[in-house]
C-alpha cells in the first residue's frame, strides 16, 4: 500500500498524514506494527498476509512459444 493510499484512508478517520520517516520512528517503538507489517520502504508498506508472495523466476525465461507448445501437449494428452 503506497503512502498516498494510506494517507487517503487515514483522512476518512481524521488521522494525520504519515510518510516513511514518521512510520520508521513509530516502527521502532510499536511491537504491534512489527506483527502486522512485512516490510516498508520509501514507496509504502507491505502488510503481512497468509498469501505467499510470488517468487521471481529463476534462470532464463522460457523461449517464445515454449509455454504454448507445452500447453498444447498437455491438452492433447488430456483429450487424447
Amino acid at each position: 500500500m503506497t503512502w498516498d493510499a494510506i494517507n487517503k484512508l487515514g483522512q476518512d478517520y481524521g488521522a494525520p498524514d504519515i510518510d516513511y520517516d514518521r512510520f520508521a520512528a513509530r516502527w521502532e517503538s510499536d511491537p504491534i506494527l512489527k506483527k502486522l507489517v512485512a516490510r516498508f520502504d520509501g514507496h509504502g508498506v507491505i502488510v503481512k498476509t497468509d498469501k505467499k508472495e510470488p517468487h521471481p523466476m529463476q534462470g532464463e525465461p522460457p523461449k517464445p512459444g515454449l509455454v504454448a507448445k507445452m500447453a498444447k501437449r498437455a491438452t492433447d494428452r488430456a483429450l487424447g
